[in-house]
């Protein structure tokens, strides 16, 4: 097998000695590798071909591991294979890199025997490094309570007819086994023996790309990952923190032209096993990107096309989009696979859940009711546009990420959103009462998208300012740079992401995740709430397939019951919230500035109306429609919680739909925000006033008017206890300072004396209760937090 030399990096001199051959072996059982090269660096990584099937898991079919930089050493007759350290490292003369290198340390992962010298090479057995877990399968079932696993090496086989040396260096995938003790509900759910779990591991060990790619310095407002190391070496004026931004190299055929084409195009390839007509949707999608490309001046730099057939979509030379089933609600993936050097982005990899496409059909039916209905037909295609319409904008932000980019989810208040946010589809209800979706997926890209590419990979020659000594080609202009991030600003496209929108603790106000593109969150969630009442009036078995069991119903009442979940997360974004950018110092701006007070009294006032008895109750022929699921089905996790035998359990519902509000407002993180807003600025909410809030909805002021709802006095009351039950959690977690928990203690006991005095059954348990659990009595029971079916992704 010498003959597959590794074809030459974009940019490189053909180079006749590989640092690495396959060799062939007389048996044909074991991958025999001849090392050409000892103490010489390449990147090594581990991929899955054929994944665990959990979305649970995160172990999927085309799942790539992390880089890693290796190298060989030769020791005592023995091939070593040393991972160096990527993190730390030291530049500049050879004292100060020796120095680097030599105070942090190394890890060997694989070691072997040399069989023989041949051409100037080493030849070794590779079969114990092929069956190494290197991709981390045994690591992260531990870690998420899976079971303790470890490779087998009896029942794995590297599968040596399948290695392969190409463009991007060695390939050697292996059938591993893995067999472990206790395993968890996720691997019992999917593999067959969960004591023997099988996947295939495909090991990759690829040269540098030679010359370098000269390196963007990732700045914080870019939009872009940011990779990088700890320099300790001599000389360092920018601290010891590199940060480079991932990007593909995309070399033009004219490096003095500031545009025009270029010698290798980003091409991304679609698994042809995603079906039509989502697989045109994908591509159309992807493609959204090419236009970005040409703005920044590349011509056919970029395309996504359906993959050729006979592709080898585990080589790394493929930027590929695979199609992943799992079991359960999961998450659609993209991945840079970077050199550490320089961040340029090796080969990009994307897996697209199939389950994304049951999901928003679910919803999408659920909305539109199509089944049965005089107008079918309309319905139906109503429903597949919204489908395909996500399904363009989830191939666009997966392929987005493997370019290099983050996301954005302070994009609603863009003049057109990014296709990096998390988007709710924007259904709006007619004058006839009939919901529309007609415009609920954008299509193309938002001026934030294309800022990004031109922040990545736009070229600036003839622009050098002598600041940027990273500018080894003359392109990387700091200046222009700036220039572009300035011009964002006075767009107005704010940028925020992941640990600054995810979770209730989140504080900045305009990042939230699966809102729907209206830049007003209290005209947002007045249209999420007009979708609801007209879409939980229309319900019933009109939502379902006529072929699916009845029990599903339930889970399709989920998703209208809270259909307003993300919009009512926005409003409460404002209380407690905080506005801020990204950036450096010596740039103008920064600090975090509190959302005005008056903003967010009527956030306060918006969303602890929603537990009343109009907003929580489910209507009447809702309940009427719901049957327990048939003989072998069952509740999964998108099913309400029940606690009444096998039957809907109303309560439940009522209690996760209550819950919504509460897990929001009375989140410790956000309630010292409050705590030292309000003592900074009176006209901010205190943490006391919001529990008040709540507790004047649900246990103050005269019970519901019937007004045909049903059961509204049980529905107050239920809501009551989530409130109470939420406020003791509040005021008992350790997360909370002592001054804002001195605030909600003292309302509680409040209420307590005002419950103690009134007539209801109810208010006289409460008021015990309260007062029971303010004394210190550890016997307190108020019962687990509600669960609340999950929502996303969408």
């Amino acid at each position: 097998m010498n003959d597959l030399s590794p074809a030459p990096t974009p940019g490189a001199a053909p180079d006749p000695h590989p640092f690495l051959e396959l060799c062939a072996d007389a048996e044909g059982h074991r991958p025999l590798l001849a090392v050409r090269r000892f103490d010489a660096p390449f990147l090594l990584t581990a991929s899955l071909s054929h994944g665990v099937g959990s979305s649970r898991l995160a172990l999927d079919r085309g799942k790539a591991g992390k880089v890693r930089v290796a190298a060989f050493r030769r020791i005592a007759g023995r091939v070593v294979l040393v991972q160096r350290n990527k993190h730390h490292l030291a530049t500049g003369d050879a004292a100060a890199v020796r120095a680097g290198e030599e105070s942090f340390a190394t890890s060997v992962l694989w070691s072997a025997p040399a069989l023989r010298e041949q051409d100037g090479a080493v030849v070794v057995d590779a079969t114990g490094l092929a069956l190494t877990d290197l991709h981390g399968v045994a690591e992260q079932l531990g870690a998420l309570g899976q079971g303790l696993y470890g490779v087998d090496p009896a029942a794995s086989f590297p599968l040596t007819d399948e290695a392969r040396l190409g463009a991007r260096g060695l390939r050697l995938p292996a059938l591993l086994t893995f067999r472990g003790s206790s395993p968890g509900a996720a691997v019992r759910d999917v593999v067959p023996v969960p004591g023997s779990l099988t996947v295939v591991q495909h090991l990759h060990l690829v040269p540098l790309p030679d010359p370098p790619l000269p390196v963007r310095r990732y700045h914080p407002g870019s939009g872009g990952y940011g990779i990088g190391h700890d320099d300790h070496g001599a000389g360092t004026t920018a601290g010891r923190r590199v940060k480079l931004q991932p990007r593909f190299r995309l070399e033009p055929l004219d490096p003095a032209a500031p545009s025009g084409p270029v010698r290798r195009p980003i091409v991304f390839t679609v698994d042809p096993a995603v079906p039509e007509p989502v697989r045109s949707a994908v591509v159309e999608g992807g493609n959204w990107w090419r236009e970005a490309f040409e703005r920044a001046g590349f011509t056919d730099a970029y395309r996504v096309e359906v993959a050729p057939e006979g592709i080898d979509d585990n080589d790394l030379a493929v930027n590929s989009v695979r199609w992943v089933h799992r079991d359960g609600r999961g998450w659609s993936h993209g991945q840079a696979l970077t050199d550490p050097r320089t961040g340029e982005i090796i080969s990009g990899r994307v897996r697209l859940g199939s389950q994304r496409v049951e999901q928003i059909t679910a919803l999408a039916e659920a909305l539109h009711a199509p089944y049965g209905q005089p107008d079918e037909a309309e319905r139906l295609a109503a429903v597949e546009r919204l489908v395909l319409g996500r399904m363009r904008q989830l191939a666009a932000h997966e392929i987005g990420h493997a370019l290099g980019f983050m996301h954005n989810f302070a994009s609603t208040h863009h003049p057109r959103p990014s296709v990096m946010d998390y988007p709710h589809p924007r259904v709006t209800v007619t004058p006839d009462g009939r919901l529309d979706s007609s415009d609920a997926y954008g299509e193309g890209l938002g001026p934030w998208d294309h800022f990004l590419v031109a922040h990545a990979y736009g070229r600036f020659p003839g622009r050098g300012d002598g600041h940027d000594d990273s500018r080894a080609d003359g392109h990387d202009d700091e200046g222009a740079l700036a220039e572009l991030r300035r011009a964002a600003a006075e767009q107005g496209l704010a940028y925020v992401t992941d640990e600054d929108a995810h979770a209730p603790d989140a504080a900045h106000a305009d990042a939230v995740l699966w809102v729907s593109p209206v830049a007003d969150p209290f005209a947002a969630l007045d249209e999420a709430l007009a979708v609801r009442r007209a879409a939980l009036a229309g319900f019933s078995r009109a939502v379902l397939p006529p072929g699916r069991q009845t029990g599903e119903l339930e889970e399709r009442a989920v998703l209208l019951q809270l259909y307003h979940r993300s919009q009512l997360s926005a409003v409460a974004r404002l209380i407690g919230g905080t506005r801020y950018a990204y950036g450096l110092a010596g740039e103008a701006g920064g600090g975090a500035a509190p959302v005005a007070g008056e903003v967010q009294r009527r956030a306060l006032a918006r969303l602890s109306g929603l537990l009343r008895a109009e907003h929580l109750a489910l209507p009447r022929q809702m309940l009427d429609a719901l049957t327990p699921p048939a003989i072998r089905y069952g509740r999964s996790p998108e099913y309400f919680d029940t606690r009444a035998g096998r039957v809907f359990d109303p309560f439940s519902a009522v209690e996760a739909t209550a819950a919504l509000v509460t897990q929001e407002l009375l989140d410790p993180a956000r309630l010292n925000r409050l705590g030292w807003q309000h003592a900074a600025d009176p006209a901010v909410p205190g943490p006391g006033e919001v529990l008040d809030a709540l507790l004047d909805t649900v246990w103050r002021g005269d019970p519901p008017a019937d007004d045909g709802l049903v059961a509204a006095v049980a529905v107050r009351e239920t809501a009551g206890w989530v409130v109470l039950r939420s406020a003791v959690d509040a005021v008992g977690s350790d997360l909370l300072h002592g001054a804002v928990r001195t605030r909600l203690t003292a309302v509680l006991r409040r209420l307590a004396e005002e419950l103690r005095a009134a007539d209801g059954t109810a208010e006289r348990e409460a008021s015990a209760t309260l007062s029971s659990f303010l004394a210190g009595d550890d016997s307190v029971r108020l019962g687990p937090p509600p669960r609340i079916p999950p929502g996303a992704p969408i």
